[in-house]
């Protein structure tokens, strides 16, 4: 009782914090977005190093972040999208600084630090495209997937300390219950209907995205549980009380963003 109510402090304030700033304006959306996948990077690169392994953090995190930026200001100040190609420049820093290094594991650190990119960066990039529509900024959707997933979350939570009996893969993630998962999926598309009811959204959108929130987010979950796992760690940081760090946080959408935002972009 008491890990929980910590998680739902916790859990409160960083609500608090993200919904602020996806509805202040666009500018405090890109800053939020540049502070969760510059503390994910990091998150990531502190896993891979427990591994053993030194992937190109400031690299990485710079590509990450640019990946964002230009995504963002393609739809918020019409940039040209040919922009887009100078992170291919930068892809290849990642060879040219592994050749001349002294590191052991060439191979490794170069895979690890294009994983980063693809783990990290690219979701999040994708976030642009459910944050503007038409050229304007629209933060309904976004926030509407980071509702479903923290209401994925909790229903998962509540039925699997609640009705938990069997384990759902017990070999990554000995916690997580079939009684759980299936909570976390009737809590989600529920909230995803409600969703539907007081927006504009619409219906199949919202119901879908209930479905890939619940689902697709619970195997980006235990990807990253299977991450930790292989370097013998419990959380991916240490900055949210009871939840971990900002990775154990966004895990599961992670996953199921570049799902919703394509979704999102070609039907809606």
């Amino acid at each position: 009782m008491k890990n929980f109510i910590q998680r739902l402090i916790t859990g409160i304030l960083f609500i608090t914090v993200m919904g602020g700033a996806l509805v202040i304006s666009p500018v405090s959306y890109a800053v939020l977005m540049t502070c969760i996948i510059t503390l994910s990077t990091i998150e990531f690169c502190r896993i891979a190093k427990a591994l053993g392994y030194t992937p190109h953090v400031h690299v990485a995190l710079l590509i990450n972040v640019v990946a964002f930026m230009i995504g963002f200001l393609i739809y918020y100040a019409s940039l040209d999208t040919r922009i887009l190609l100078i992170i291919i420049a930068f892809l290849w820093c990642i060879f040219l600084l592994e050749l001349f290094s002294e590191n052991q594991n060439q191979v490794m650190n170069i895979a690890l630090s294009l994983m980063c990119i693809i783990y990290i960066g690219l979701p999040y990039a994708l976030f642009n495209l459910l944050a503007f529509k038409n050229g304007y900024y629209d933060y309904h959707p976004i926030i509407s997937l980071f509702i479903l997933a923290w209401t994925n979350d909790t229903g998962a939570y509540l039925c699997g300390i609640t009705f938990g009996r069997h384990k759902l893969y017990e070999r990554i993630s000995p916690k997580k219950t079939i009684e759980g998962f299936i909570g976390g999926v009737v809590f989600t598309v529920a909230a995803s209907y409600l969703l539907y009811c007081i927006s504009d959204l619409n219906l199949w959108f919202c119901l879908g995205c209930g479905l890939i929130v619940s689902i697709i987010g619970t195997c980006g979950d235990l990807i990253e549980s299977m991450l930790k796992r292989s370097a013998n760690l419990k959380d991916s940081g240490t900055l949210l009380p009871g939840h971990g760090g900002v990775l154990d946080r966004f895990d599961a959408l992670i996953f199921s963003a570049p799902f919703v935002s394509l979704l999102y972009f070609f039907f809606l």
